[in-house]
């Protein structure tokens, strides 16, 4: 929580805001020192001692702060204090200005300085100050990650067939008859000689040979593009309202 106090030049404006302020259903305190009490308070206690009290839970019993609002108090001005949420504060500080408040400052509940010191009109040898505020844009740069890619490599196996022509021998032995005259040869080749005869054929031996046909390649390319980044910037700005004085009329004698 945080509260958030505003010195108006008079009870009146102080009553206005007041008033403004519940109909945006907030809750405010009005001090003044109109007849010796404070508005809303209960008699038999001095303003001096109301506003020590009341600033006591703001500044932790800063003397300098309840010397200068007392001061303002005392000469005709009043005091609007609102306890709000923290995220509300800057909005209720905005609408009291609104309202006309010379100073407003704010302390989040349990803290021993203000935490939120708005600007505020400064008066300086009769004149009044207002300042003029301007937002700027800056925009920067971080790195996000956008994702990526992985790859993964295995092997598999996949059937293949192949046509290829063997050949084979067969030994085939027959008989067949003859009719001729025995010669010597003939003779020799019978007593004891052995032939042999091998057959031969062919079978199929499988080979392997591994080639690289295809390279799948992996990197990173940077590119830059421009984007437009659009949001809105606050300025202060200030409307000068001319006020019309009393016609006054020359009495002729």
């Amino acid at each position: 929580m945080k509260t958030v106090v505003g010195l108006f030049s008079s009870v009146a404006q102080a009553e206005q805001v007041k008033q403004a302020l519940i109909a945006e259903d907030y809750s405010a305190k009005v001090i003044a020192n109109g007849d010796g009490t404070a508005t809303g308070e209960a008699e038999g206690e001095g303003i001096g001692q109301k506003i020590s009290n009341f600033f006591h839970g703001l500044t932790g019993g800063d003397e300098d702060v309840h010397d200068h609002y007392a001061t303002g108090v005392n000469t005709g001005g009043a005091l609007v204090g609102v306890t709000v949420e923290d995220d509300e504060a800057s909005e209720v500080a905005d609408l009291l200005r609104q309202h006309g408040a010379r100073e407003v400052q704010g302390k989040s509940v349990g803290e021993t300085q203000a935490a939120y010191a708005a600007p505020q009109a400064t008066d300086t040898t009769g004149q009044t100050a207002i300042p003029i505020v301007e937002e700027e844009l800056q925009v920067g740069k971080r790195e996000v990650d956008r994702g990526g890619v992985r790859v993964y490599s295995h092997v598999v196996e996949t059937p293949v067939t192949a046509d290829v022509t063997l050949r084979d021998e067969q030994i085939r032995v027959e008989r067949r008859p003859v009719n001729r005259a025995a010669t010597a040869a003939d003779f020799n080749m019978g007593q004891g000689s052995v032939i042999e005869l091998n057959a031969t054929g062919e079978e199929a031996v499988i080979g392997k040979t591994a080639r690289v046909v295809e390279e799948v390649l992996v990197g990173k390319q940077s590119s830059s593009h421009t984007e437009v980044v659009r949001d809105s910037v606050r300025k202060t700005e200030v409307e000068v309202e001319q006020i019309p004085g009393e016609q006054t009329t020359k009495n002729r004698y």
